[in-house]
């Protein structure tokens, strides 16, 4: 397996360092590039179990939104659609 350098800059606020490393001690992991390893690998394995990113994405959307929800309504909440 040839190996490859990518190197990353992450600028996060604070909200997102807590959860950063929230998962690194939840997993026992002592170096940030495995953090991101781990990540990319189970996200990875998310995108080919549910066959791609589209996939994926529209399973995400389709949990944050409930089944009585109704887009007529919601769009009532805008000045130029009420």
């Amino acid at each position: 397996m040839d190996k490859k350098i990518l190197s990353l800059r992450i600028v996060m606020d604070d909200e997102m360092e807590t959860k950063f490393y929230e998962i690194k001690k939840e997993l026992g992991l002592s170096s940030n590039a495995e953090v991101v390893r781990f990540l990319v690998n189970r996200f990875y394995k998310e995108l080919v179990k549910k066959g791609g990113l589209a996939a994926v994405l529209l399973s995400n959307f389709a949990n944050l939104v409930s089944t009585d929800w109704n887009i007529v309504e919601s769009l009532g909440v805008f000045p130029i659609f009420g």
